[in-house]
């Protein structure tokens, strides 16, 4: 996953920071990979194939994805708003 950049208001340079979104950092992934197992022929079989995968999540998989977010939080702020990956476990 491309990290954001975004201005900050005090210096005026770019940082990068990683995602927060549960959304962006397990279910997208989690869609992608199931998605894309078999070739897409147009929107409409991309729009076909995206409404049943996420009619098939389970809601185990959004529960577990929100209950990482705290973690991920707490690290982001450690890291002061950069990479912190490294700090998760």
């Amino acid at each position: 996953m491309k990290p954001q950049t975004s201005l900050d208001q005090m210096s005026g340079q770019r940082i990068h920071h990683a995602d927060l979104n549960p959304v962006d950092y397990v279910i997208w992934w989690l869609i992608q990979e199931r998605v894309y197992q078999t070739a897409i022929r147009d929107i409409d079989d991309l729009k076909q194939c995206l409404t049943c995968v996420w009619a098939e999540l389970k809601q185990s998989v959004v529960d577990k994805a929100i209950e990482q977010w705290r973690p991920r939080l707490r690290a982001c702020i450690r890291a002061k708003g950069q990479h912190f990956e490294k700090l998760l476990n």
